[in-house]
């Protein structure tokens, strides 16, 4: 029973630091504008590559970011991504559409924020799968 208790610690835990990670860049103004950005940018992530990769992805994020990043998952057409953005701005059009309420935010300093994290908290041969996924320009924000 206890165990159960420490792995929701842990959780916890790892997704405080990727959020600690997002805030010492001082680009956003609280914990929750810096989880939003995190939230939609795995999202449309997600939606960018193929689903195989997109289910390796999510799981190796920490539980509780996991469960953000699966919520509205479609696994209806395995063979594709669920979106086709070509490009950068596309893909930040996109982040856009899940932050209605954030409009302030310059999309061009925080999405390459949230990307860079995302990615490095994972597996790299992982990593490289997934920016290999990714329009040239998409994956130059890799090193942004």
């Amino acid at each position: 029973m206890f165990e159960d208790i420490k792995s929701i610690q842990k959780t916890q835990e790892r997704t405080a630091i990727i959020l600690k990670k997002m805030m010492d860049t001082k680009e956003f103004r609280t914990p929750n504008h810096a989880f939003v950005v995190l939230r939609a940018t795995m999202k449309v992530l997600r939606d960018r590559i193929e689903p195989g990769e997109a289910l390796h992805l999510g799981g190796q994020l920490p539980a509780l970011l996991r469960g953000y990043y699966f919520e509205g998952f479609d696994m209806a057409n395995i063979n594709k991504p669920k979106s086709s953005c070509k490009g950068v701005n596309e893909f930040f059009g996109q982040v856009r559409d899940y932050l209605e309420a954030y409009d302030f935010m310059d999309l061009e300093k925080v999405v390459p924020i949230a990307l860079n994290i995302i990615l490095d908290h994972i597996d790299r041969g992982e990593a490289a799968q997934v920016v290999h996924q990714l329009p040239r320009d998409l994956q130059d924000l890799r090193s942004a």
